[in-house]
This record gives structure tokens, C-alpha cells and sequence, in this order.
């Protein structure tokens, strides 16, 4: 639970006098000379916990999906929040139950490291997967700190057969495969990241993937 509430403080330090850090929207009789980010204003509405007010922005074209700098989606912040109600309605809403932020969190990840047991369970049930690693390898049964929610996510990887370490291997693996084909082939695709400016050579240095490297 630390860990997220952490990282959930730094956010909001972060967030101070930004779009983000926002009221819900109101109607006011003089016009405003200021005019926030369609984004922002839809994550403040749902961490208000105002579903009606979300309802219509939605209708107006609201992304249901919308990602702040750090990543964290309306679903992020609902699971992080402890609002089952406004995480009920955004995935019946059409909410991406498995939408990584920038540090590869999943919104089950949130719930499990706060010990957020209805969160997990009804996560679980739409369908997020107990399979996913974040940036540092860990599944959300790696940061589950409860007893209650490590027996949950460790049932529901059984269930499922997840091969966690085969998982954690997965990036290298991928990424092994691409460095292949660009040595075969003459030819380096190597993209830097949208956000972080980093890439493959970055990532395979910071997680010591030798082989990858090599």
C-alpha cells in the first residue's frame, strides 16, 4: 500500500498548478479566459466522483481511456482512490481494463499493492490479467502486501496457468528476437520512446539484459 499511495502523492506534488489538479467543472456566469485541457477536466470529474458529470462528458466525446504525463488513466486513479463505484462505471463504460502508465502499472497493479480486495476481485472478473509486469518485472502479485490479496492473485495465476517467470523473461526475449532481425537484416529500427526519449539500447542497459546488449 505504501508504494502506491507514494507514488500517488509524488503525482499530485507534480500535478500542483497543472491542468489536472482541477475542480470538477462548474458553470459560472462570467466566461473563463482560461481554458483547460478536455482531457484534464474529465480526470478531474471521475476523481470527484460525480458520474453523472462524467456521463456527459463522455456523451460530448470524452476519451474514456485519456492519460495524464505519468500515465494514469480515470481507472488508475479510481482503483488508487478506493472508489469501486467509479471503477465499476468506467469499465462498464468502456474503461481499458489493462491500460499500462508510464511505469507499466495496470490499474490491478494499483489495487493489489493497496490491498484494495473488491478492487482486485471485480478487476479480475472483467478480465485483467494477472500476467502483466510492470516496468521493474513485478506482476501484481509481486507487490501484494496483504495476505488476503496475495491469496487471491496467487489462485487466480494458478487458474490461469500463468508461467510468471516466462513472463518476466518476456521483454528480453522479444527484444533479444528484434536485435536479431536488425543484425540480419542490416538494419536498426530502433524507436525512441514517445514520452521518455529512450530506447531499446536504454532499456536493455537498465534492466541488464546482457544478452539483448551483446
Amino acid at each position: 500500500m505504501a508504494d502506491a499511495k507514494q507514488k500517488r502523492n509524488e503525482q499530485l506534488k507534480r500535478w500542483l498548478g497543472s491542468d489536472t489538479d482541477l475542480e470538477p467543472p462548474v458553470l459560472k456566469k462570467k466566461k473563463s479566459k482560461v481554458k483547460f485541457d478536455d482531457g484534464a477536466v474529465f480526470l478531474a470529474a471521475c476523481s470527484s466522483g460525480d458520474s453523472d458529470e462524467v456521463l456527459k462528458l463522455l456523451d460530448r466525446g470524452a476519451d474514456i481511456n485519456y492519460a495524464n504525463v505519468d500515465g494514469l488513466t480515470a481507472l488508475h486513479q479510481a482503483c488508487i482512490d478506493d472508489n469501486i463505484e467509479m471503477v465499476t462505471f468506467l469499465v462498464e463504460n468502456g474503461a481499458i481494463i489493462n491500460q499500462p502508465d508510464n511505469e507499466g502499472w495496470i490499474p490491478l497493479h494499483a489495487a493489489a499493492s493497496c490491498g484494495y480486495l473488491d478492487i482486485a476481485e471485480y478487476l479480475i472478473r472483467q478480465g485483467a490479467d494477472v500476467g502483466v509486469v510492470n516496468s521493474e518485472g513485478e506482476t501484481p502479485l509481486d507487490i501484494a502486501e496483504e495476505e488476503a490479496m496475495e491469496e487471491l492473485l496467487q489462485n487466480e495465476v494458478n487458474r490461469q496457468g500463468v508461467d510468471i517467470e516466462a513472463v518476466r523473461k518476456e521483454e528480453e526475449r522479444i527484444m533479444l528476437r528484434d536485435a536479431h532481425q536488425w543484425l540480419n537484416s542490416g538494419q536498426i529500427n530502433d524507436v525512441r520512446h514517445a514520452k521518455s526519449g529512450g530506447t531499446a539500447l536504454h532499456v536493455a542497459a537498465a534492466k541488464s539484459y546482457v544478452e539483448v546488449l551483446k
